[in-house]
C-alpha cells in the first residue's frame, strides 16, 4: 500500500464512503444496537422476577384449599367465642342458667342482684351479689357447675358463716335422712361481655 493519490477523485469518493459506512455503523450501534441490547436485558429481568413471583403464587395456590379448611374452623371458632363474650349481657339466660345450677345442686337462694357492670379496655364486667343457704357439698357442686358454665365466669368477695338455723337443720337431717343446711354463703359471680367495636 502505498500512498493515497488525494488528487484522484475515485480516492477521495472511497475515502468519504468508507468515514460515511463508518459514522452509520457507529450510529446504529449507539443509538439502535446498544439500546435493544439494554432493552433486552431489561426485559428478561422483568421476565425472571415476573417468574418467579408467580411461582410463589402457584406454590401459594396449592395451599389454597387449607387456608380455606383453616377459614372455615376460625370462623366457627370466632362464633363460639361470640357466645362466649357476648356484645350484650344476656341476663335471661344467665338466670336461667344459674337458676337451673342452684336447683341441681339443692341449695336455697336468698338473694340474687345484678350489681351493674364495670367497662375495661377491651370487654365489660357484668357483677351479680348471690347469697345462698347451703351444706359443703352442695355448694362445691354449686361452684363446680358454675365453672362448667359455656361462658368464662369469676367468682369473688366469697363469704361463708354459719347458718343460723343449723340447730335445727340437724335435727331434721338425723330424723329425715337429708343433708343439712350448714352454712349461709354470699359471693359475687362475673360474667363478661365483649365492647362493640366501631360505630
Amino acid at each position: 500500500m502505498g500512498n493515497i493519490n488525494w488528487q484522484d477523485k475515485k480516492n477521495i469518493y472511497a475515502v468519504a464512503v468508507v468515514a460515511i459506512l463508518l459514522a452509520a455503523a457507529y450510529c446504529v450501534y449507539t443509538y439502535m444496537w446498544d439500546p435493544f441490547v439494554l432493552d433486552r436485558q431489561r426485559l428478561e429481568s422483568e421476565l425472571s422476577s415476573a417468574q418467579a413471583e408467580l411461582d410463589k403464587i402457584n406454590a401459594k395456590k396449592a395451599r389454597l384449599a387449607e387456608l380455606e379448611l383453616q377459614l372455615v374452623q376460625a370462623e366457627k371458632d370466632f362464633e363460639k367465642l361470640k357466645e362466649m363474650f357476648p356484645e350484650e349481657e344476656k341476663v335471661p339466660l344467665r338466670l336461667q342458667d344459674l337458676y337451673s345450677v342452684l336447683r341441681s345442686s339443692g341449695v336455697q337462694i336468698q338473694k340474687f342482684n345484678p350489681e351493674g357492670n364495670s367497662p375495661k379496655e377491651h370487654y365489660i364486667e357484668n357483677r351479680y351479689s348471690i347469697a345462698v343457704n347451703s351444706g359443703y357439698h352442695m355448694l362445691g357442686y354449686l361452684f363446680a357447675e358454675i365453672a362448667n358454665f359455656n361462658y368464662p365466669t369469676a367468682i369473688s368477695n366469697l363469704r361463708l358463716n354459719r347458718y343460723s338455723g343449723i340447730a335445727a337443720e340437724l335435727q331434721k337431717a338425723e330424723s329425715h335422712g337429708w343433708t343439712p343446711i350448714t352454712m349461709s354463703v354470699t359471693f359475687n359471680l362475673t360474667t363478661y361481655t365483649s365492647k362493640k367495636v366501631g360505630p
